[in-house]
């Protein structure tokens, strides 16, 4: 089994954290912060242990870390919880409809203006001047940008454009590129920035976090209220962090094996996972390129990025090319949109997608041959 789907979700998960879940699940299984017996205090610990390790991991402040069941809650949290009635939002052509699909309602339900910036850039990556133009046309309340593309795997300048736009806030959209990419969210200038758990972080579904700036922690509102187990004689939301944040009985078990995910990447250090997986991705692309036929979608040699890479076959089609390699070469790929149309849209392979590779910290540079050697076979 050769598994190149590590955008989607990260597979194996790293050492240990199957067995973190197990040991939560048999030990600590007590609900966090909801009593004072030793299974409740024991569980408080691991998740109060991996808000720790996400925070030191991504140089962020763990009083202003949330952990909560994915990116796209977050997501939804900081939208909802910062726009209002007429306010005017910028984000990139290549977003996720994790932030598309949110943004779309409230265009329709609250009268929020989208103003999608379509970049000069080949494959849609925006130049911070060209975000700053478009903030500029009229009053903005918010800019949200992929900090990747799920798509091309390109980055984009994120960090320079929240220093472009300020004071407008920038949120960035980070399921591509936490644990993946070297990041540090107190010098970002950034206000808010999520991710997924289960992605570059090596950690179980079901869970994500949220890093926040001290002005936007101050006043971002809860989407979902209800027990935090503290302050229970009140029925209103305590008004401190993580408690505002989040409600409800926390994935404790989840939780407790993204902090082990997270202490592992911290020991083997993102930046040297960075380097690995761009070698094993651009060995990929070589060896792509050398079979007729093939087209790459979004591949830039010289610019940021993660380790995917979307590509076509002239004559093929995606989601068959992609089934024969999983039923025939034991190869798992994703075709399809990948949940960005638009930024399909943008590459020019709407509405058929591509076949996507993701590149996971595990994978061997004979497994990246041999993979190469089955997209041939499979042509022939």
């Amino acid at each position: 089994m050769i598994y190149l789907d590590h955008a989607a979700t990260s597979f194996p998960k790293a050492p240990g954290v199957s067995r973190a879940v197990a040991r939560f699940l048999d030990e600590s299984a007590g609900n966090p912060g909801r009593g004072g017996h030793r299974l409740t205090v024991a569980a408080s610990r691991a998740v109060e242990g991996c808000r720790d390790a996400v925070a030191s991991l991504l140089g962020a402040d763990p009083e202003r870390t949330l952990l909560g069941p994915g990116a796209t809650f977050w997501i939804n949290t900081v939208l909802a919880g910062i726009l209002g009635t007429g306010d005017r939002v910028v984000v990139s052509a290549l977003e996720h409809n994790a932030v598309m699909r949110p943004l779309r309602h409230l265009e329709r339900t609250a009268g929020i203006g989208v103003r999608v910036v379509e970049a000069a850039h080949r494959w849609g990556v925006p130049k911070p001047e060209e975000i700053a133009a478009a903030v500029g046309e009229t009053r903005t309340r918010l800019v949200v940008l992929a900090h990747a593309s799920n798509v091309s795997g390109a980055v984009l300048p994120v960090e320079a454009v929240a220093r472009a736009v300020a004071p407008v806030p920038v949120v960035a959209d980070g399921a591509q590129t936490a644990g993946s990419v070297p990041f540090h969210f107190g010098r970002s200038g950034l206000a808010a920035f999520v991710a997924s758990g289960h992605k570059g972080l090596l950690g179980p579904p079901g869970t994500g976090i949220l890093l926040l700036s001290e002005a936007l922690a101050e006043t971002l509102e809860p989407l979902v209220r209800g027990g935090t187990g503290s302050r229970s004689e009140s029925e209103a939301m305590p008004d401190w962090l993580p408690d505002r944040l989040e409600a409800g009985t926390p994935n404790a078990a989840g939780f407790a094996g993204l902090g082990e995910a997270v202490r592992w990447l911290a020991g083997e250090g993102v930046p040297t996972i960075h380097e690995r997986t761009l070698g094993l991705v651009r060995r990929l692309v070589d060896g792509l390129r050398g079979i007729p036929g093939v087209r790459l979608h979004g591949w830039t040699e010289d610019e940021p990025r993660v380790a995917t890479v979307s590509f076509t076959v002239e004559g093929a089609d995606s989601g068959e090319l992609a089934g024969r390699l999983d039923r025939d070469h034991g190869v798992m790929l994703r075709p399809g949109l990948h949940c960005a149309p638009a930024a399909h849209r943008r590459l020019g392979t709407f509405p058929s997608g591509t076949v996507r590779a993701g590149i996971g910290p595990f994978l061997t540079a004979e497994a990246i041959d041999a993979a190469v050697d089955a997209v041939r076979a499979a042509l022939r």
